[in-house]
């Protein structure tokens, strides 16, 4: 039985808890402003303080991926009572992260480390790792465990309503979706994040019925296997809406504030859902 490694990054938001219990190892990736970089690691970088001060910073941050030193580093130690590390990253479209683990497995034989593009976001991402986790747990096989990964990204969906376009207009990031808003900062839009894609799907005047239609797109995705409601301090709305699914809900549904290397562009306020529904 092959004692198999998880690993992922910042983006994937795993819980602390989560984290401890499957024992996923986590690369970071950094938040920069106030002439600072800070690992988006829960202890560097304070969420709730970062949030606070977003909405007042005169130069708007960014985010990057690690170094590969410190890559290499978290993968020598990651594959120490291990024979094979399985890691999978926020998607090489949107970020360097992948590549840079690519540099930092250098030192790893090719054939103990797997290093996968998760094709999500944020919680897509955790649950892939989780998912790949338990099979790890149950199989000790490396094929099962990226078979499961490549399942899970084929059918995972991530909804969300979002607040206010003004930090991923002042970001430069997520153009698809800027460029099908245009100028008009009072639209709410209803984005999806699927196999990769991330594109708005409605255009909405207002954050209530934003989130009226972002209610209506989970109930259409039951019945679910995996549901986490997802937010950006806006904890209460995300709470609300996972009341309104009743019964529907699986649970376990976790509610859970994505971290400040997605979050910083997308901006408090914001709600949404990651979706793995039945039979997938």
């Amino acid at each position: 039985m092959t004692r198999i490694k998880i690993v992922a990054d910042s983006v994937a938001d795993i819980p602390a808890d989560l984290r401890e219990k499957w024992d996923i190892t986590i690369i970071p990736t950094y938040v920069n402003y106030g002439g600072q970089s800070y690992a988006d690691d829960g202890i560097e970088l304070d969420r709730t303080a970062f949030y606070n001060a977003l909405p007042n910073m005169d130069d708007f941050p960014t985010t990057s991926a690690p170094p590969p030193g410190v890559a290499e580093d978290v993968l020598l130690r990651a594959i120490e009572g291990y024979d094979h590390i399985v890691a999978i990253h926020v998607p090489e479209r949107y970020s360097t992260t992948i590549n840079v683990v690519r540099l930092g497995a250098q030192k790893l034989p090719d054939d103990r480390i797997t290093i996968l593009d998760g094709q999500t976001l944020t919680a897509g991402l955790g649950l892939e790792a989780i998912m790949a986790a338990e099979v790890a747990a149950q199989t000790g096989d490396v094929d099962a465990v990226v078979d499961v990964v490549k399942r899970v990204r084929q059918h995972v969906t991530i909804y969300a309503a979002i607040a206010t376009m003004t930090y991923m207009r002042r970001s430069g990031r997520v153009n698809s979706v800027v460029s099908a808003v245009g100028s008009l900062l009072q639209i709410k839009p209803v984005i999806r994040v699927y196999q990769g894609d991330i594109e708005p799907i409605h255009r909405i005047r207002t954050f209530g019925r934003a989130v009226d239609k972002l209610r209506e797109m989970i109930i259409e995705k039951a019945p679910f296997d995996r549901l986490v409601m997802l937010h950006i301090q806006n904890e209460a709305e995300a709470r609300a809406l996972l009341a309104d699914l009743g019964d529907l809900a699986p649970p376990d549904t976790t509610v859970m504030e994505v971290g400040p290397t997605l979050g910083s562009f997308i901006g408090p306020g914001s709600v949404g859902a990651l979706i793995l529904p039945k039979g997938w």
